[in-house]
């Protein structure tokens, strides 16, 4: 490999790491304004569920499109 394809490739996770943070915590952040009082085992279940969004970011970004092309909240 030659050292420009070795920064492409850091670059792209670099990238895709900060989008998948910026998504989790997007979706915290909805969720977590719905659910305003809740115990302590839900709000886990919650930043669970936000860091799995955040992860899987590519789904969780066209879910969201998806959401918002029909028109839902």
């Amino acid at each position: 490999m030659s050292t420009g394809t070795v920064i492409a490739v850091c670059i792209a996770v670099f990238i895709y790491i900060e989008l998948a943070i910026g998504f989790g915590f997007y979706m915290f952040i909805l969720t977590s304004k719905k659910e305003q009082d809740t115990d302590t085992k839900k709000k886990q279940q919650i930043k669970k569920y936000s860091i799995v969004a955040g992860v899987a970011f590519p789904v969780t970004i066209a879910i969201i499109i998806a959401n918002k092309a029909a028109g839902g909240r």
